[in-house]
């Protein structure tokens, strides 16, 4: 097994995080970076010690050699608890990283203390579903990808509404390395959740936008209604990138949630 080299970054001196019990790993949507938790950060970073990641190759983290599975990312994040004497956590990830919010609190229940799925699935239609989008990127680059992107991620509302923050998240598509999204592609085809999902005990909740087309409700809904005590949280309005379309909304959800 290769776990994944990650780029992490603190809003906290690192030195003060050795024995924290308030630390929030925040992890990120396919083809995104950590920015994409902007606009919710100031939120979260006034209760909790909040370390943010980028996925392999995506913004500061290197390009992976090897193909990597979700459940290494996991590993990867324990990893880095232990460097940083951090012995338990709350989690909170976004689209793929959603994916890894079930991934970590099925494999490590001692370690996580709540875990928080935003705007993802127990599924993501295997390696076929995958097939075309991979096949793409490997002739034309992650940048031809962004056309379409805008009607998946964001509410026609929100489109019209804030230009400059559409524009920002698809110009991290565009840097993201293509190898890297395309391994990540492939990740998300080898994920599973339903298997495992009902054996969880850890607190879990779904948040999900209600004109998501990819990770709709409904999916959501089949999270929440598996995982022993989870509960599901709808954000009116808002699609695939909530945490972009509605970053108060999100963060108090969390905070709410966390604090529980």
């Amino acid at each position: 097994m290769t776990v994944p080299e990650l780029f992490f970054v603190s809003e906290k001196p690192v030195a003060e995080l050795t024995g924290a019990d308030n630390v929030l790993f925040l992890g990120n949507a396919l083809g995104t970076d950590t920015h994409l938790w902007d606009l919710a950060l100031p939120t979260l970073a006034a209760k909790y010690s909040v370390i943010r990641f980028d996925m392999p190759g995506h913004g500061q983290s290197p390009v992976p050699t090897d193909s990597y599975t979700l459940e290494e990312i996991a590993d990867a994040l324990v990893a880095k608890a232990d460097e940083l004497g951090v012995e338990s956590f709350d989690y909170a990830g976004v689209s793929v990283s959603g994916a890894i919010a079930l991934e970590i609190a099925y494999k490590y229940p001692t370690r996580i203390k709540h875990s928080v799925v935003v705007c993802s699935a127990p599924y993501m239609g295997g390696p076929e579903g995958w097939a075309e989008r991979i096949a793409q990127v490997s002739a034309a680059g992650t940048a031809s990808l962004v056309p379409a992107l805008p009607a998946r991620w964001f509410s026609d509302e929100f489109i019209a509404k804030d230009p400059a923050a559409v524009k920002k998240t698809l110009d991290m598509v565009v840097a993201t390395d293509d190898s890297s999204y395309i391994k990540t592609c492939e990740a998300l085809g080898n994920y599973d959740a339903r298997p495992f999902m009902a054996d969880i005990t850890v607190p879990v909740l779904v948040i999900s936008g209600e004109f998501d087309p990819g990770s709709p409700p409904a999916a959501g809904a089949i999270i929440a209604d598996t995982v022993p005590g989870a509960r599901q949280v709808v954000i009116p309005g808002a699609s695939h990138i909530a945490v972009v379309e509605a970053p108060l909304e999100v963060a108090k959800t969390l905070v709410t949630f966390l604090d529980s």
